[in-house]
């Protein structure tokens, strides 16, 4: 096989006693300095480059750690007729030199040095090959997997929506509690996966039991009880998931041992399944059931706190402790405050005089008064009696409970340039639902528009107890801000946004909409599907960017029964109604 090499000498006779010496058996390039040997490299895929060290502007050594930047697989060969010994040490140490060569040279000796040279080349360059080769084979074997896994995961909100948005949500708590505790890399993402899949052996529990709305009997519980072996068996089919499976078979063994399936204890525990022992039993107490309220996130670190040492590891259950961004938050939705600091509100001047049509266009174009006005009049109310239609709730409460809402609502003179972005595509995205769910009937208009609306609450909630850190992640795209999120507050932004609107106690399916509306490829269910479509539409620019979304696939929009025409018609309408409600309210 012929080789390129090149030689590099500043003297003309022994350049051209190299060239004479490989020209019948390589293909030579040659150099009568360092800086015409770099400008050559940048053109040439050079397998052996043979240079002198001592030479005017550049030596050997220099040339060859600047030459081992460029072509890292290159093998390099230094001639040198001086004792600068310090110099070829440090190069040779450095891995920047193959072999040195005395001068005078012997021919022959020579030959067969640059003949071993290029062997070891062809060696590592196979190598080289085959780890660039195992990588790519690596990267689809992760990608086949983790598609696997979101199969996975989509059968399993098929089957239960509560069991998709929990497994959703340990997964986060997982990952922040894992953090905290330094775990490494590795094992981190091994956690994260384990954690979202740790329910999934529920696949094969009877829907009878799953979705029972009462609380299960002995005979129930054992049943239910046989998810994580089932689990466990399902995942360990799939390549590379081994530890992933450990952690979902064991992520109910107690710390005391009185867990189950093996009853384990301690140490013998795998770490990710006492990391989501805590996070599934948190989340667990603070989600409401058909059977049973939930409790507040101070209940339930307490209850944490009791069963450390018995049921959960102490030291996972102070990791978690240290969630300060997550005990604010339950705090903050608690107190009925959907981030009002960052979205503070502008009185009406006309405010006690306004009659029930003026309060309802104040509040259906203010995301914070719209969750205000919907958990006062929800409040109480059980599942069938409760409204997601800000008309309705108006309605329901009437003009003088209106008048207060406003009234008690922060207040700021100072128009924040962010919370108008914020406020200006929450009313964008409200209409585009609107009109999208008056195309498709899979929601009501009135509750589609409450969605838009309150979709982005959890980024105002966010942006005012954090403001610092939000606004260093709030511009990131997804994937990434959802990641940074959950590092920085243990939860992220939509997720909050599922919280804020069961705290307006409006239905299920509606809240659930808000969690999962960035999980499009993921999630089957249309409401989801048609928040995220609305939101992408009031973030086009013009028509033609919503013509060319990348993240629309024509098997996402079939689902929703439109056409790219459709979307760019919405984007058309809801630019000029939004519009035209500005010029109303500025006049």
């Amino acid at each position: 096989m012929t080789f390129k090499i090149m030689l590099v000498d500043d003297e003309p006779a022994n350049l051209r006693l190299l060239e004479r010496l490989f020209r019948r058996d390589h293909q030579v390039l040659s150099a009568g300095s360092g800086a015409e040997a770099l400008r050559l490299l940048e053109q040439h895929d050079v397998a052996l480059l043979v240079t002198d060290q001592r030479m005017p502007g550049m030596t050997g050594v220099e040339l060859l750690k600047r030459a081992a930047e460029m072509r890292p697989h290159m093998v390099r060969i230094i001639l040198t007729g001086y004792t600068d010994m310090e110099a070829l040490v440090e190069a040779i140490n450095c891995g920047q030199v193959y072999r040195y060569v005395t001068k005078p040279w012997k021919n022959e000796d020579l030959r067969l040095t640059v003949v071993r040279a290029l062997q070891h080349y062809e060696v590592n360059r196979s190598r080289h090959e085959m780890e660039a080769a195992n990588q790519r084979l690596s990267r689809r074997l992760q990608a086949m997997t983790r598609g696997v896994i979101r199969t996975i995961a989509d059968s399993l909100e098929a089957k239960d929506r509560y069991v998709y948005g929990h497994s959703r949500r340990v997964s986060s708590y997982s990952l922040a509690i894992g953090r905290r505790m330094r775990l490494s890399v590795p094992l981190l993402e091994q956690l994260s996966l384990a954690a979202l899949m740790h329910d999934v052996g529920k696949i094969g529990t009877p829907d009878s039991i799953l979705l029972k709305p009462a609380a299960l009997t002995d005979d129930e519980r054992a049943v239910v009880r046989l998810h994580a072996e089932r689990g466990a068996r399902l995942l360990a089919e799939v390549p590379n998931m081994n530890e992933v499976a450990e952690a979902v078979r064991h992520h109910h063994e107690d710390f005391d041992g009185t867990g189950y399936p093996e009853g384990l204890a301690g140490e013998r525990i795998p770490v990710a399944s006492r990391v989501i022992r805590v996070a599934d039993a948190y989340d667990a107490m603070t989600s409401p059931r058909p059977f049973r309220d939930a409790l507040t996130h101070e209940a339930a670190v307490g209850e944490l706190t009791r069963g450390a040492g018995t049921r959960f590891d102490p030291e996972v259950v102070r990791a978690f402790r240290r969630l300060e961004a997550l005990a604010k938050i339950r705090g903050s939705i608690a107190q009925g405050d959907f981030g009002s600091h960052f979205l503070s509100v502008k009185q009406p001047p006309d405010l006690r005089t306004l009659p029930l049509e003026g309060l309802v266009r104040e509040i259906e174009f203010e995301p914070s008064l719209a969750a205000a006005v919907l958990c006062a009049a929800n409040a109480g109310r059980h599942a069938g009696e409760t409204t997601a239609s800000l008309y309705a709730a108006c309605a329901r409460l009437g003009v003088e409970a209106l008048r207060d809402i406003i009234a008690r609502a922060t207040v700021s003179e100072r128009v924040s340039y962010e919370a108008e972005v914020l406020r200006d595509h929450s009313r964008r995205c409200a209409r585009a639902a609107m009109l999208l769910a008056e195309r498709t009937g899979f929601l009501d208009p009135d509750e589609a528009y409450t969605a838009g609306l309150l979709h982005d609450l959890g980024e105002a909630l966010l942006r005012s107890l954090f403001p610092e850190e939000a606004e260093k992640i709030i511009w990131l795209g997804h994937p990434f801000r959802v990641e940074k999120e959950i590092a920085a507050f243990g939860v992220d932004h939509a997720q909050i946004g599922q919280w804020i609107l069961d705290a307006c106690n409006v239905s299920p399916a509606l809240a659930f909409a808000i969690q999962a509306h960035h999980d499009i490829n993921h999630v089957s269910d249309p409401a989801p599907l048609l928040l995220h479509v609305a939101d992408a539409v009031a973030s086009a620019n013009d028509s033609d960017e919503v013509a060319s979304f990348e993240t629309l696939t024509t098997d996402r929009l079939a689902l929703l029964r439109l056409s790219r025409a459709d979307l760019t018609r919405v984007h058309e309408l809801t630019t000029r109604i939004v519009e035209e409600r500005f010029d109303r309210v500025a006049a």
